[in-house]
């Protein structure tokens, strides 16, 4: 009975002392946590979050996380259309003629309306049905063809993709007749200082560009000044016999925007869709690279990334 008396007394006693660890222990604990600047006792809440939860302040509620918009890839678009540049489609155009059943589909920006002189006027213009659709891959402007809209509600600077084939028209000009539109992004920027050129392989003329070299003094992508010393090139791609003054030897073979020949020699091209100038007289364009061979004694081949500016 005794040792039961004191094994009791001994359990009562820890259980006491128990307790009163306990609530010393609670007591800490409110002291510290009232002894902690706010942000530490966000910091521990934050903590003890589940995870993937968010503090939401009053009224705030949980959203799920949207995704981002898609950006769209005009390169993959028009490789879905199967779309070629404007002026490739005249380069390429015995593959699609409307007359042999071919059709395709050509990009670029659009231009304004065409106008062409009225014949019963003097110095009047009268409307076509046409626009011009220009080549925004090259040229800087210059390339550019004529297209059909009819109706269809597209308006001048909009880069679109067309679905058509060549038509020659009573004039004998060929157009481009459209099926369907496909609006695209805007086209990306040049690296060219040259304003855009005017459509229709047009040439003007202005004075010396600034900053320009002869051309046998010249470098990769400046203004050069050339003079065109050699008959026209046979095939477009042979490029335009040019060098810094008449009576020079020939300095290179100058290929001008969108000169390339036609796969197969099949080669459909209009008058008014080749350059023309003239042997003695003097032009600018802005150069990309110059190609020289093995052989320094013959003349480089260099292609012009600007329409010829005839200098007066």
């Amino acid at each position: 009975m005794v040792k039961r008396a004191l094994v009791a007394a001994a359990l009562c006693l820890v259980a006491c002392q128990g307790k009163d660890d306990a609530a010393n222990g609670s007591a800490e604990k409110t002291k510290r946590d009232a002894a902690k600047p706010d942000t530490a006792m966000v910091a521990e809440d934050a903590a003890r979050e589940p995870e993937g939860s968010a503090a939401l302040g009053p009224g705030s509620a949980a959203k799920p996380d949207e995704p981002a918009e898609p950006i769209p890839d005009p390169g993959k678009t028009i490789d879905d259309l199967g779309g070629v540049p404007a002026w490739q489609a005249v380069v390429d155009r015995a593959q699609y003629l409307a007359r042999r059943g071919q059709s395709g589909v050509v990009f670029g920006t659009l231009g304004a309306p065409i106008e062409v002189a009225d014949p019963t006027t003097d110095g009047g213009l009268v409307a076509t049905p046409y626009t011009w659709l220009v080549d925004d891959t090259e040229g800087n402007g210059a390339l550019a063809i004529r297209v059909m809209l009819g109706k269809r509600d597209v308006k001048e600077g909009q880069r679109v993709a067309l679905a058509g084939a060549w038509v020659l028209d009573e004039t004998l000009h060929y157009y481009w007749k459209v099926d369907q539109v496909t609006p695209l992004p805007p086209a990306p920027p040049t690296d060219l200082k040259e304003p855009p050129s005017l459509p229709g392989h047009t040439i003007v003329d202005g004075g010396f560009p600034p900053g320009g070299h002869m051309i046998k003094f010249a470098k990769d992508g400046e203004a050069v000044i050339f003079t065109v010393v050699g008959k026209p090139p046979a095939v477009d791609g042979d490029g335009w016999q040019v060098a810094s003054e008449l009576g020079d030897p020939v300095f290179a073979l100058l290929n001008l925007p969108g000169e390339r020949p036609s796969f197969g020699a099949q080669d459909f091209r209009t008058p008014d869709e080749r350059w023309h100038l003239k042997r003695g007289q003097q032009y600018w364009v802005r150069i990309g690279k110059i190609r020289r061979g093995k052989d320094p004694t013959k003349p480089a081949n260099i292609n012009a990334r600007t329409a010829p500016v005839h200098i007066k």
